[in-house]
């Protein structure tokens, strides 16, 4: 089933956005390795974080609309593909593992009581090799020792810069670092 993906994947996605995923998939397996999670689970969710990224809107509204549970997403415009990411995921490609499809769901804007998958997934995404922009080297440094706290400094970053380009803030986004500070204040 994996070689399928894969195929289906590397079909699906423009090179440049398949090089990215598997730069995703290489980190998450890296990071699920440290983390004690399933590795296969880690691969699929990297694997298919992107699926829909190359979708037009009538295509991802398509997916995003025929799931009851994400008609408030509607809204959300490009970061919208990871929602229909995971209806695709489970209608097209016959994945229902929760998990992974949550992983792909909420990778762009993560959500509060995110499981360890879900992280893994959501940092992959944001320092896979091919991620080049100010500290991210360092935020690669801190998802070897702690993964919250990788997030919460990854995510403090995406917040200054959107604040600095009055760009809208998913409520998601925000509840994701309120949660990931409860639980590091926890350790």
């Amino acid at each position: 089933m994996l070689n399928q993906l894969y195929a289906h994947v590397k079909k699906t996605l423009p090179p440049k956005r398949y090089q990215h995923t598997l730069g995703v998939v290489k980190v998450a397996i890296s990071l699920a390795k440290q983390y004690n999670v399933n590795e296969h689970r880690a691969e699929i969710a990297a694997l298919l974080h992107d699926i829909s990224k190359c979708m037009t809107m009538k295509e991802l509204h398509f997916y995003v609309d025929s799931d009851e549970t994400l008609k408030y997403y509607g809204t959300m415009g490009e970061l919208l593909h990871g929602f229909a990411g995971s209806v695709y995921a489970k209608q097209e490609l016959k994945i229902y593992d929760v998990d992974i499809l949550n992983a792909i769901k909420y990778h762009t804007i993560g959500r509060r009581g995110m499981t360890i998958l879900e992280k893994i997934i959501y940092l992959s995404d944001a320092i896979e090799p091919s991620r080049n922009y100010p500290n991210v080297d360092l935020i690669r440094e801190k998802a070897i020792t702690c993964i919250n706290e990788a997030i919460l400094f990854e995510v403090d970053k995406k917040l200054k810069h959107l604040l600095d380009i009055n760009a809208t803030i998913h409520p998601n986004t925000v509840d994701m670092r309120n949660c990931i500070i409860g639980e590091i204040g926890k350790n």
